[in-house]
């Protein structure tokens, strides 16, 4: 029941946010202000072994700072189920940042390592 209750919470407050990006936002530029926090969400199954991995250019650290790196299970409880991975970000410099993102198995060289979904974040 407290899992139910956090997932919930987790999900209502991700809901009321304006800087949130999901999948149907491909290639859409967000703009924020220093201090500004977004994020990324996105549906992961890790049964099946593929994982959602952001790509950035290491010279972007000092404009986002990573806050949260979570995974939401699925609320239905069936083994096997997809959830959501919550990418979550704090614009700390002023800046563009593109960001990629893959769906691959990290062990696996035949999974595509092509980026999927991109981002474009310009902090003002």
């Amino acid at each position: 029941m407290k899992k139910i209750i956090t997932l919930a919470l987790f999900i209502f407050l991700a809901a009321c946010q304006k800087n949130v990006l999901f999948p149907s936002d491909n290639g859409k530029t967000l703009y924020l202000k220093l201090g500004d926090i977004f994020s990324i969400q996105l549906p992961e199954n890790p049964s099946t072994g593929y994982q959602w991995h952001l790509i950035f250019n290491p010279e972007n650290q000092a404009i986002l700072s990573q806050r949260a790196d979570r995974y939401a299970h699925s609320q239905t409880g069936l083994v096997g189920a997809s959830g959501e991975r919550n990418f979550s970000y704090q614009a700390t410099g002023i800046g563009r940042v593109d960001i990629y993102a893959t769906y691959a198995r990290p062990w696996d060289e035949s999974s595509s390592r092509q980026p999927s979904i991109q981002y474009t974040i310009v902090v003002q």
